[in-house]
This record gives structure tokens, C-alpha cells and sequence, in this order.
């Protein structure tokens, strides 16, 4: 009886010591990581603020890194080039069709809870439930001025920020090479931007100055393009026409900051996401390692 009694004290004192711990850290994660780098909430990024901001007729759908350009599930993500008469905007389409799924099963039910893990994001599972700027910001660009509606990853939703810069000069290198994308005949070129070596191929025929990303300023839109070491690589796999809304986050979301601090932040949860959010474990384990990470722009 005095061993029971005394394992009931240490196991009050335990929870009296984690329930310390949590209200005096309340950002300390005590759990064992699965991921690095898991999904933002879907209120914290505003996805049923958005406001219509112009109207598309051509919309353009990008695979990213794809390992089968046939099968959806095999992309990293589906991303959409959108052009309005105003403004032009890349972001994830399977970000948005997941939201627009939560909206109406949310709206059915009269419900304000977590929705069902089928309304996850598509592509490759190992991706699903898992965060990377390249799919959770949006870029909307404006004349020659370019904005990044950069939202991080669960639990530092604190950090969700937008930028503007000019739109980037991308200084490219005409090739007489030619391919054929979705029947357009495209021209290679490429140009060095930002530590990163890139080939693009753009269709003249189609007389938009843009692409994924931030890509631009070539005689034609872009298709396709890829660093030369192939890390990151966008095909487009469909041109939709159509009268599509471009809609924006909530500004009030999203207070302003520069590229450089949102491109520093974004390293940071990217290579070593456990120890910036502060996770620790109360079983004595080890900090996860960090993650060997190839951001996008080297500087």
C-alpha cells in the first residue's frame, strides 16, 4: 500500500510538473516527432477570408517535382498560374481544392472542428500533411511588383508574413533548342538567379510574361523549368480557359516584412522545424536531427 500510494504521488507530481511546463512555455511541443514540418491550421492562414482581387480567363496547372507526369499522386504539388487583366497569381491547387472541400463539409455540417483527413492536400502521401513554402505561400504580382503571402508551418503560425520586392529580372540566354509541351512548340533559355542555375522552356504563342513561382520575363509563358541539378523541377500539365476568381489572403493576417527575414524563417522551420518551434521530451530523447534542406534561392 505505501508503494502504490507513493507511485500516486510521483505521477501527480509529474503531472503537476508538465502542467507547469506547458503554461509557462506555451509554444514547447512534448511529443515525438513524425515530421518535419507538419501542416499549418487552416484558420491561422485566413482560407475562408480570401477576397476576390481580379478575374482569370487562362489559368495554367504546374506539377512539381513529379515522378510521374500522368498521376497526380506522384506530384510534390499541383500549382496554378492564374492571369487576370490586374494581376497574376501562382499557388497550390491542391491547397485550394482541399480548402474549398473543408468550406462546404464545414458549412453542411455546422461544424468548426478538424475535418476529415480525406480533405488533406493531394500528391505523394508522404507530402500530404506536411509543410513547405513552396505550396503554402502565394504570389500575387502586380504590374512589376511581386508579393509573397509567406504562412509557416503548425504551431508558428505566428510568423505567417507577406513581402513585395520587384518582380525579379530574371536575365535569360535564348537557346535555338525547341520541345514540345501540350502541343505548344516551346524555345529554351536559361539564366542564373539567386544561386540557382535554371533551364526554361516558354511557348511564344502564348503571350503571357510569366510562369510558376516567380518566374518571368521571357517572350512567352513558361511550361516548363527546372534548376539544372533537377531539385526542383515545374512542367505545366494543363491550360484552362474559363473565368477563374483570383482571390488574396486577408492583409491583416500577414503583417509586412522583407524577403529576407521570411527567406531566413523559411530555412530555419525547414532544416531544423523541432527545435524552432521548441520541442523537447520529457523522456530524455534526443532533439530530432535537423534535415538536410535545398531552399529554392540560395541568397
Amino acid at each position: 500500500m505505501k508503494n502504490a500510494k507513493y507511485h500516486s504521488k510521483q505521477n501527480i507530481m509529474k503531472k503537476l510538473a508538465l502542467l507547469l511546463i506547458i503554461t509557462l512555455c506555451p509554444n514547447l511541443i512534448i511529443a515525438q516527432p513524425k515530421q518535419n514540418g507538419r501542416a499549418p491550421v487552416r484558420e491561422k492562414r485566413g482560407y475562408n477570408q480570401r477576397a476576390g482581387i481580379d478575374t482569370a480567363k487562362l489559368r495554367i496547372l504546374y506539377a512539381l517535382n513529379a515522378k510521374d507526369i500522368k498521376n497526380e499522386d506522384t506530384y510534390i504539388d499541383l500549382g496554378k498560374l492564374e492571369v487576370g487583366k490586374r494581376v497574376k497569381k501562382y499557388s497550390s491547387e491542391f491547397l485550394a481544392i482541399s480548402d474549398q472541400k473543408a468550406v462546404q463539409w464545414k458549412r453542411e455540417n455546422k461544424f468548426t472542428g478538424n475535418v476529415p483527413m480525406s480533405f488533406w492536400i493531394g500528391g505523394q502521401k508522404e507530402h500530404q500533411n506536411h509543410w513547405s513554402e513552396l505550396v503554402y505561400s502565394d504570389y500575387i504580382i502586380r504590374g512589376n511588383k511581386l508579393t509573397e503571402y509567406a504562412c509557416f508551418p503548425f504551431l508558428a503560425e505566428r510568423e505567417n508574413s507577406k513581402y513585395t520586392e520587384p518582380w525579379p529580372l530574371m536575365k535569360w540566354t535564348l537557346s535555338s533548342e525547341q520541345q514540345n509541351i501540350l502541343g505548344h512548340i516551346c524555345q529554351k533559355a536559361t539564366c542564373h538567379f539567386r544561386g540557382r542555375d535554371f533551364v526554361a522552356w516558354f511557348a511564344k504563342d502564348i503571350p503571357i510574361k510569366g510562369g510558376p513561382w516567380k518566374f518571368g520575363g521571357l517572350p512567352g509563358c513558361i511550361l516548363k523549368v527546372y534548376d539544372v541539378q533537377k531539385i526542383y523541377v515545374w512542367e505545366a500539365v494543363a491550360i484552362e480557359s474559363g473565368t477563374f476568381i483570383i482571390s488574396q489572403y486577408p492583409d491583416k493576417l500577414y503583417p509586412k516584412s522583407t524577403r529576407k527575414s521570411v527567406w531566413q524563417r523559411q530555412k530555419k522551420y525547414n532544416s531544423d522545424y523541432w527545435n524552432a518551434i521548441g520541442w523537447i521530451s520529457l523522456e530524455g530523447r534526443g532533439t530530432p536531427k535537423k534535415k538536410a534542406f535545398e531552399p529554392l534561392e540560395k541568397e
